[in-house]
Order: structure tokens, then C-alpha cells, then sequence
């Protein structure tokens, strides 16, 4: 329902699975904006504590760009799920031309910033954009 009144549209070319507060996307979306906004919706619901966005975009970047945001991903995401007071499940990463989309719930304010640490000090990353919300959110 969100995704409708979000953009209409988007519908069709996407499927949403939802079990125990886990969301997985799957489909086709014209550009990496819409991406991120389907994976900041799943985080709005109360009772999600995972979200997989395996959504594909139609509209690619450059090859050097696409190439630069896959590395800092990985980077990011190996930092995340390395450092033993995070709980790297619980957040999701995307990364578009140098751009960094930290989305998730964290368990407190330090590991929200320690998340949005290893972000910014990533490879290529030029600006991070943090829409984590702390657990005791009352949404």
C-alpha cells in the first residue's frame, strides 16, 4: 500500500514478499532513486527487521560508476558485518554514483553511528544519507 501511494506505477513491475518481518523485493524499477524509496518504505512498517531490495534498475549508470558503487558496497558491508557491536542484519545498504543510503534499525545510537562511520569512510563515497531509526522508535 505504501508502494502505491508512493508511485502507482512501480507496481506493476515489482513483486513484495513478506514473512515474519522480513520484506524481500523482487521486479524491475526504472532508476536507483526508486530503488532506495522501495527499501525506505519497508523500513516505515512496524515489525520489520529485514529488508532485501533485489530489485533491478532498467536505467544504468556509467560502467565505471556501476563498477566504483558495487566496491564500496562490498566495502561497506564487509566493514558492517565484521564489527562484533553490530548487528549488520538489521541494515541496508545502497550505494548510487558515490552515494550512500544507510536504512535499518539500530539498536542505539552508538551502533547507528558506527554504521554511518564505516559508510563515510568507504572507498569513492562522497556523501551518506542516513535513514536509520533507533529500536525504540514509536512508529
Amino acid at each position: 500500500n505504501l508502494i502505491y501511494k508512493f508511485n502507482p506505477k512501480l507496481i506493476a513491475d515489482s513483486k513484495v514478499f513478506v514473512n515474519n518481518g522480513s520484506v524481500l523485493y523482487t521486479g524491475k524499477v526504472k532508476n536507483p532513486e526508486d530503488k532506495i524509496e522501495f527499501t525506505k518504505l519497508a523500513w516505515k512498517v512496524k515489525g520489520v527487521h529485514q529488508v532485501n531490495n533485489e530489485l533491478q534498475i532498467i536505467d544504468r549508470s556509467s560502467l565505471k560508476n556501476i563498477a566504483r558503487d558495487l566496491a564500496s558496497m562490498g566495502e561497506i558491508r564487509a566493514r558492517i558485518m565484521s564489527d562484533k557491536f553490530i548487528n549488520s542484519l538489521n541494515f541496508s545498504i545502497d550505494v548510487v554514483n558515490d552515494q550512500v543510503y544507510l536504512s535499518g534499525v539500530a539498536a542505539d545510537k552508538e551502533e547507528m553511528q558506527l554504521v554511518k562511520n564505516h559508510a563515510s569512510n568507504a572507498r569513492f563515497i562522497k556523501e551518506v544519507y542516513n535513514y536509520i531509526i533507533l529500536n525504540d522508535d514509536t512508529r
